[in-house]
């Protein structure tokens, strides 16, 4: 039986990996989904985990102020980031432009009911400018006998 002082703890999941937690379940051979993950929890050596994350890069498009304001607002009704909604229409959009051919490339394109114009370009961000380094005594002096 779980621990009385036990609380919910939310996770996100992806929809595969929660089917297949949900497997056993149906099949008789675990309780509930919670169980086998509070098992799988304390069996795990953690010291062994090596976390994989993808290489990114910063990269700046030019947008108008529509397709801005619309990401954002998407991206606030949909409850995830600017980024995901950038990444899941050039997903969508790749193979279309892969398949196609060199000559095609500049025809406009409409976007598909699923993804709209707004999500097919990306945000644009400045980089932040760090503040200028003070000048150190030596450069200080150089300066005052030039004057």
């Amino acid at each position: 039986m779980p621990d009385k002082a036990a609380r919910p703890f939310p996770l996100q999941l992806e929809v595969e990996l929660l089917d297949r937690l949900s497997e056993p379940v149906r099949e008789g051979r675990a309780k509930s989904v919670s169980g086998i993950i509070r098992t799988a929890l304390e069996r795990y050596d953690f010291a062994n985990v090596v976390v994989v994350h993808p290489a990114q890069l910063l990269i700046s498009v030019r947008l108008s102020a529509e397709i801005r304001r619309n990401l954002k607002q998407i991206s606030r009704a949909k409850h995830t980031s600017v980024g995901q909604l950038v990444r899941a229409a050039v997903e969508a959009y790749l193979p279309q432009l892969e398949s196609s051919a060199v000559d095609q490339l500049e025809m406009p394109i409409a976007p598909t009911p699923q993804v709209s114009e707004s999500v097919l370009a990306l945000r644009r961000r400045r980089p932040r400018k760090l503040p200028a380094k003070p000048a150190g005594k030596k450069a200080a002096r150089k300066s005052a006998r030039k004057r």
